[in-house]
Order: C-alpha cells, then structure tokens, then sequence
C-alpha cells in the first residue's frame, strides 16, 4: 500500500530544507575585515611601504591570499592588479610601471599584508587597494590608500625628528617653568622673613633714635663727667685805658673765651 502526502505537507518540507541550506550558506561563512591609512605621502624618488592588515576569525591557512591593485588618479577606470600573494609565494601584476619595482613585507601570521614600492615617481600617484581572502572568509571588502608623491619641501610636518623636536621643546618648557615657580617661591620666603618698613616710617625711627640718644646724653653728662673737654660760657668785657674816671674813656672790648670746665 503507497502511502501519499498531502501537498502541504510536501512544500512545508521543501521549504524547511531551503531554509537550512540558506542559513549554512550565510552563518557558515563569515566576513573579513582590511585596514589601510586613508592617505599615504610619499617623497619621490624614496621607497614606502604601503600598510594593509586584516581581521579574519579563522585560522590563517596556506590558501589564503592578498592582492594589490592600482587606480591610476584622475582615471575612472577599473583597478588593475600589480601584486598577488598566496601560499607564500608572490607573483607580479600586469602593470609595466610597477615591474620589479613591488616585493612583499608582510606577515600573513601577524594578520600583515603589507607590501613594498621602490622608488616612487609622480605617476605612481593614485589610489591603492588591498584585498585580503582566508577562506572560509571570502566575503570581506578590499581597503583604499590614496598616495600622494611629492617633493621633500611639500611633505607634511609629521617626521620623526620634528616629533622629537617637539617633545624637547616641551620638555625645556617645562623646566623652565618649574624653575621660575621655584625661584618666586624663594622670593616669597624671603619677604615673609624680612620685616622692612617704608621711607617714612625710617625716617620717623631715626629721628626718634637721635632724640632718645640727645636725651641718654644729657642724662648722662649730668650724672657723669664727659670723656672729652666741654666748652663752657663765653664771658664779654670792656678794658679802660685812660685811667681817669671823669675823662672820655675808649672802651675796648675783649672777649674772654675758652673757660673751660675741669
């Protein structure tokens, strides 16, 4: 005896296993994420690395592989690849301008797909795509750098030794800044210990002290006899030369000086 289905039954089966197929397909395969600078400048005629690193969730295997492409700037036409890399193996691409002038310097282990350009020229000046495949992550986007080749004068600011330059410059700063707190410290130490006065409060003091000395000296000269001879009072006379008491008389006058005290 044939036992038969009912039609619904049968779509209701057929679509449970589309489903199961769809969610292998999706969750089974997971995305890979590239990261490259947004804008690289280059000083013509030097060699640069071009940086490309990646984020995969699986184990890196020998099937996974990075490629490199180029847009040249100012053309809209499609990339065109200059370097393929895979199973540690690297292979050029099929650009002439970039025929032995590209070599390999990441490390596929540390998550690096770097690679290196000798001797850049202005015509390299474009934009640079790095594309990275780890199978089962297959799914990921390719990263872009802009590359900009210049002369030396117009790099931008940014080199090691204007970074270290800055960092001197800082620290000189801040020395002096600490030495001059320092030294306005000490100055404010000082003023504190030393009591000054103004100019009329000294001159006020000195006054007061040469009449507090006038007075100890007059105390002191009636109580004790002075060290040095004093000057005593000066006596005034008149000398009669004539003799005769009803006469005209010249009177000549002499000063008695010098009495002096024992």
């Amino acid at each position: 005896m044939e036992i038969r289905l009912p039609s619904f039954t049968h779509k209701y089966v057929v679509l449970c296993v589309s489903a199961v197929f769809v969610y292998a397909g999706v969750f089974g395969v997971s995305a890979i994420e590239v990261f490259t600078p947004a804008e690289v400048f280059v000083e013509n005629g030097t060699t640069v690395t071009l940086s490309c690193s990646f984020k995969s969730r699986e184990l890196i295997s020998s099937s996974s592989s990075v490629t490199w492409s180029f847009l040249p700037e100012g053309e809209a036409v499609a990339f065109t690849s200059i370097f393929y890399y895979t199973g540690g193996k690297q292979f050029p691409g099929s650009v002439p301008q970039f025929e032995s002038r590209v070599e390999w310097a990441g490390d596929m282990n540390k998550n690096d797909a770097s690679i290196r350009v000798i001797q850049m020229q202005f015509k390299d000046n474009g934009t640079f795509s790095c594309d990275v495949k780890n199978p089962p992550d297959i799914s990921g986007q390719m990263s872009f750098t802009k590359v900009r080749v210049v002369m030396k004068e117009a790099l931008p600011q940014t080199s090691a030794a204007v970074i270290v330059g800055g960092v001197i410059g800082a620290v000189i700063g801040i020395i002096i800044i600490a030495v001059v707190t320092y030294l306005i410290i000490r100055r404010q130490e000082h003023s504190h210990d030393y009591r000054g006065c103004t100019s009329l409060e000294s001159v006020s003091s000195q006054n007061t002290r040469v009449g507090k000395k006038a007075e100890s000296s007059n105390d002191n000269s009636c109580c004790s006899s002075p060290s040095a001879p004093v000057q005593g009072p000066v006596i005034y006379a008149q000398l009669d030369h004539s003799g005769s008491k009803n006469s005209f008389h010249k009177m000549e006058p002499v000063v008695y000086a010098d009495i002096r005290k024992n």
